[in-house]
């Protein structure tokens, strides 16, 4: 990544903070940062440091993607879900799970339409592993050490997307079944009302070397859960029209909250499975120090002129 990009998307936040987000915006912007949070206890020695003395940086960053969506950068929207049922019934195998094959299969239009995120997911891992493996090199660019924070951050933003139900289904919202708002009355509201007492003790899982191939194993298994959510919420609102406390008591006892925090403690192992994939494969280079000063750049030579 050139410099000037990596200034631009560091400092593309901060143009955004009046920014209103949106309600469909995965897990909502605070338990995306619940979850980057609660990562870096899982990184190994010679990987945590780094990210405990960018810790405020990379909780911070996580919520970025929905920032690029809310303000409208073009590309973002399909990049945050894969509506696998758009492609045929479980275990959606008519869907090609290499993105060339898939575009060959059905056209530019409609893969975008229904969702890219297990792409997105692998190419922000190719990112970050590329940076490692900058860090791995003694001249490697002083910069590259906020881009590996900056790229794991991304990557835990959509590793956690793809750990919201409603991400993987064409009912993201219960629009299909009349259960409109299901998406933020689970992944913003309940969260909201259980954090104080969820309990986190993400089982640690093997680094991530096919990020592709582990985000669509998480969608496929979402889409499943989507249906039990959906079903709580019926149970839940019953012949009732008001989504109160009550209605959240019965909504968690029905089945969703069991589902949530299963899905936020899976979340937390698979990002922290998937920045030890990505250190693992440049070499587990060692940033347990904070790297130096960067020494004294040399003038450049002018270019030729091209006359």
């Amino acid at each position: 990544m050139c410099a000037r990009l990596r200034v631009a998307l560091w400092a593309l936040p901060l143009l955004l903070v009046l920014s209103t987000p949106s309600e469909s915006s995965a897990w909502g912007f605070e338990a995306h940062k619940f979850i980057a949070d609660r990562v870096i206890a899982l990184l190994p020695p010679g990987l945590r440091e780094l990210f405990e003395r960018q810790r405020t940086a990379f909780i911070e960053h996580a919520i970025d993607p929905d920032l690029w969506r809310n303000v409208g950068v073009e590309d973002e929207p399909p990049r945050h879900f894969l509506d696998l049922d758009a492609y045929g019934p479980s275990p959606f195998e008519a869907l090609p799970r290499g993105y060339d094959e898939a575009i060959a299969k059905f056209g530019p239009e409609k893969v975008h339409r229904e969702g890219t995120l297990p792409w997105r997911v692998s190419e922000i891992h190719g990112r970050l592993r590329r940076t490692f493996e900058e860090l791995a090199r003694p001249d490697g660019p002083g910069y590259a050490v906020d881009n590996a924070v900056f790229f794991a951050s991304v990557l835990s933003h959509y590793v956690g997307d793809a750990h919201v139900p409603f991400h993987a289904v064409v009912n993201y919202d219960g629009q299909v079944t009349g259960q409109h708002g299901i998406h933020s009355r689970f992944e913003t509201e309940l969260f909201a009302r259980m954090k104080p007492t969820l309990r986190i003790a993400p089982t640690a899982v093997a680094p991530i070397a096919s990020p592709r191939d582990a985000t669509f194993a998480t969608l496929i298994e979402g889409a499943a859960l989507a249906t039990r959510v959906l079903e709580a919420d019926r149970q839940a609102i019953g012949t009732g029209d008001l989504y109160d406390e009550a209605y959240f008591t019965r909504f968690a006892e029905a089945g969703a909250a069991p589902i949530l925090e299963q899905r936020v403690n899976q979340a937390i192992a698979a990002v922290a499975a998937h920045i030890i994939g990505a250190w693992e494969a440049a070499g587990k280079p060692d940033l347990s120090q904070p790297r130096g000063p960067r020494g004294p750049q040399r003038k450049r030579a002018p270019r030729p002129s091209a006359d």
